[in-house]
């Protein structure tokens, strides 16, 4: 098989041939290019060193150059308007407590795929000839869309715990089926998963939950038992049981709520965590259920997770309101003053459109005459709110000299004179008339309107 790349690679393989090194198109990137998907950056492997590679784009003028990843091997520029990532030849491993990998340089493109992760991603094309290098089969499971590790997939796993998890953001992602043994490695290997830092980590759950339907890569980390290092507050919405005909599954519920609200990462993090705490709140009057305060509960839990996996304070305050405020719309009942209204409005401060959104993603089940009446109490809603907003603005305006003004300008005591005035300026202004801040414009009218009396 044969890849034809743009020129541009070319040129940059033949700044690297000119030092008597190699360069090969790898990983993503030639699995993106098969599949016809876009991609952000090209990934290139080669046997220069960390520090040739720096010296190699600094002599063809590429730019902003990235020194983060060099000690690693890895060297990222933007060389002709692309991104690249340029990685000298290695093999890395995880001590058993360590959450960093030892890095070692290798010699060969083969030795380089060799330790990679998965089939899909040890693959690679000679620059200079086209030449597609599979030494793996990794096309082969490309096109029957399977995700199957390198060699022993319990090896690969223990040298980077990692990439259990990205096993199953690329089955999610791609809408690949995870081949059994590998399947069946990740739980055997899960305990190492223990050892990776907490941001490593987020960024693979945001990949994730990014995706078109995140329920599948929830739902691949709960069968694997991941979800005990990863969310295991999540657990007790699994178990819990009810009677069908007297509830929904929770757990369902929140996976379904997940996929129905747009990619948004605050928000599908709201689905996932908003009713976390059910289990906690439980009760059972009857034949009904009811779950009082969940919400509060779960603003804690979403407190707790999220600080757990180091995301920015900013962040975990906006999912933390959305799940505490998450509950107030669906418990209109229609009969809200306007002062609750405002109080709602004022309490969603900026998460107000989001809220509205989460409320139509966390409205499911089968009665469709039921939807459709909460559909209809929140456009209801939506629309008192533009109508409140929309008085509270008009009755801001004012006529642009007030009474002191008046009376200064006039050298007149207050009278009954003043409120005409002011009352015909305020008229002129919400008919278009005046601007609301001409002052030498009312002035001019005022003194119009006063030798009329």
């Amino acid at each position: 098989m044969t890849v034809h790349l743009p020129e541009w690679p070319k040129t940059l393989e033949r700044a690297f041939q000119g030092q008597g090194k190699q360069l090969f198109l790898v990983g993503g990137a030639v699995r993106d290019l098969e599949l016809k998907r876009s991609f952000e950056e090209w990934d290139f492997a080669t046997n220069s060193t960390p520090e040739e590679t720096e010296e190699i784009l600094r002599s063809c003028q590429a730019k902003q150059i990235g020194l983060i990843g060099k000690r690693f091997g890895t060297v990222t520029a933007n060389y002709q308007g692309e991104r690249v990532e340029i990685t000298t030849f290695r093999g890395e491993s995880y001590e058993d407590n360590s959450r960093k990998p030892t890095v070692t340089w290798g010699t060969s493109i083969k030795d380089d795929l060799s330790r990679r992760d998965f089939t899909i991603n040890a693959m690679a094309v000679n620059v200079t000839t086209d030449e597609f290098l599979d030494p793996f089969e990794g096309l082969t499971d490309l096109k029957n869309k399977i995700i199957r590790s390198v060699g022993d997939a319990n090896d690969r796993f223990s040298e980077d715990p990692l990439r259990m998890l990205r096993a199953i953001r690329f089955s999610t992602q791609l809408g690949f089926d995870i081949e059994p043994s590998t399947l069946s490695s990740i739980g055997t290997q899960k305990e190492r998963f223990a050892i990776l830092s907490a941001e490593r980590v987020a960024a693979e759950l945001n990949k994730i939950l990014l995706t078109p339907k995140p329920s599948h890569g929830i739902r691949l980390i709960v069968e694997t038992g991941l979800v005990a290092y990863i969310l295991p507050e999540l657990i007790p919405t699994i178990d819990l049981e009810f009677d069908p005909k007297e509830h929904k599954d929770i757990y369902e519920h929140i996976l379904q709520v997940l996929d129905n609200t747009p990619a948004e990462l605050g928000l599908r993090w709201c689905a996932l965590l908003h009713d976390i705490a059910k289990p906690l709140t439980r009760r059972k009057d009857g034949f009904e259920y009811s779950f009082h305060g969940h919400e509060n509960l779960g603003a804690r839990a979403t407190r707790t997770v999220l600080s757990r996996l180091k995301y920015d304070n900013d962040f975990i305050s906006l999912v933390t309101k959305l799940v505490r405020l998450h509950q107030r719309l669906p418990n209109n009942d229609g009969h809200w003053t306007d002062g609750a209204v405002r109080r709602f409005v004022r309490d969603a401060g900026e998460t107000l459109d989001d809220l509205f959104t989460f409320a139509a993603a966390d409205s499911t089940g089968a009665n469709q005459t039921k939807l459709a009446k909460y559909q209809s109490m929140r456009d209801e809603m939506q629309e008192r709110i533009r109508s409140l907003e929309a008085q509270a603005e008009i009755a801001k305006i004012k006529s642009p000299l007030d009474g002191y003004e008046l009376m200064a300008l006039y050298n007149r005591p207050a009278g009954v004179w003043l409120k005409e005035v002011k009352q015909y300026l305020l008229d002129l202004v919400l008919d278009g008339t005046l601007e609301p801040k001409d002052k030498e414009g009312a002035k001019k009218l005022a003194q119009k309107f006063l030798l009329k009396e």
